[in-house]
């Protein structure tokens, strides 16, 4: 029997890529998943190391990401497709997806339909895989001996649609993890494969295979049910009115009110669904904020004070260490290393 056909039209790269990108910057790192639209602060203190090994192909991405400090990250993959991600290494804790804790049998996924939040602790590590939810039909229906897929059937009538959470039994991830493993060490050793139809076509048909033989719809666990639901879109809720309308929220009495909820309660969302105080967060999501314009060419004619104060900030000595213990470095020393790159 064939291969059901992969497509050649979607996805990160229009030609099948490997890369290695470093950074000492938590914004630079965001930005380093091929076609994803993502937004990361950095939430622990200390000098930031982020490092993404990638596979970019039409239809498909491989990547493990790691990062030395802990980031709230707000993600979509490229148009079309499938995320599926996992922690690394097996005894990973803090891990939370959605608000919910992910423990090292757990897979979590989600396609373009919305953003998604990822809070990785410091030094843990993503296994991650983004595959054409058109391929993965096509897959299953030439799997099943069902034919072609029809044009006319939505991906979300599959059962994959969302974000979820799968258990995975040990032999499960040992599968998915020595392919990504393989995968990324051998096309790292030998690029060249990537320029060959029928290399790049069987790597993608063994990831494709897998992940399909894996994924159980019948067994996911919805990630936006019931109480934590209501929790989760209120944190989110906090943080865009940060970002919208900083001059108005840099304290938790105004963001208590305009989200008509008590200090209490939002103390009690926050710390269930990303694992930290509304005050801490609110205070580096400022400072994430600050960084971003500090590496901005449409801040340049901006000084520091004047973008600090922007953000809340009215105490300059404070801000300045606030600062430097979060990133390893100060407001200035910033704005200097973004000149001399620029």
């Amino acid at each position: 029997m064939e291969h059901a056909r992969v497509s050649q039209e979607a996805g990160p790269s229009s030609v099948a890529q490997f890369c290695v990108k470093r950074t000492s910057d938590v914004h630079v790192h965001a930005s380093h998943l091929s076609a994803w639209e993502q937004q990361y602060e950095q939430v622990s203190r200390g000098v930031f190391s982020g490092v993404v090994r990638e596979v970019a192909a039409p239809g498909l991405q491989v990547f493990e990401e790691w990062a030395s400090c802990a980031t709230a990250q707000h993600c979509r993959p490229w148009s079309g497709g499938v995320w599926i991600g996992m922690p690394v290494p097996e005894d990973t804790q803090g891990l939370r997806y959605m608000g919910r804790s992910v423990d090292s049998q757990q897979w979590m996924w989600a396609n373009d339909d919305q953003v998604f939040d990822l809070f990785v602790p410091a030094g843990v590590g993503l296994y991650g895989v983004v595959l054409d939810g058109r391929d993965m039909m096509r897959h299953l229906h030439w799997r099943d001996g069902r034919g072609e897929c029809g044009t006319g059937q939505s991906f979300a009538s599959t059962g994959w649609s969302g974000m979820q959470l799968q258990h995975l039994t040990i032999a499960q991830r040992q599968r998915l993890t020595g392919l990504l493993r393989e995968v990324l060490s051998n096309v790292e050793r030998t690029p060249e494969v990537l320029s060959h139809d029928a290399s790049r076509q069987a790597l993608h048909h063994a990831v494709l295979t897998v992940v399909c033989d894996l994924a159980v719809p019948r067994e996911v666990q919805p990630v936006m049910v019931g109480r934590h639901h209501r929790r989760l879109t209120l944190v989110r809720r906090a943080r865009e009115l940060i970002l919208e309308r900083p001059q108005d929220f840099s304290h938790l009495t105004a963001l208590c009110a305009a989200l008509h909820v008590t200090r209490r309660t939002l103390q009690n969302c926050f710390h269930e669904v990303m694992g930290i105080s509304p005050a801490a967060y609110l205070r580096e999501v400022r400072l994430n904020a600050v960084r971003r314009a500090l590496q901005s060419p449409l801040e340049a004619q901006h000084t520091i004070t004047e973008i600090a104060a922007r953000w809340g900030f009215w105490h300059m000595g404070h801000f300045g260490r606030e600062y430097k213990t979060l990133f390893g470095e100060t407001p200035s020393q910033t704005r200097a290393a973004w000149l001399e790159v620029k």
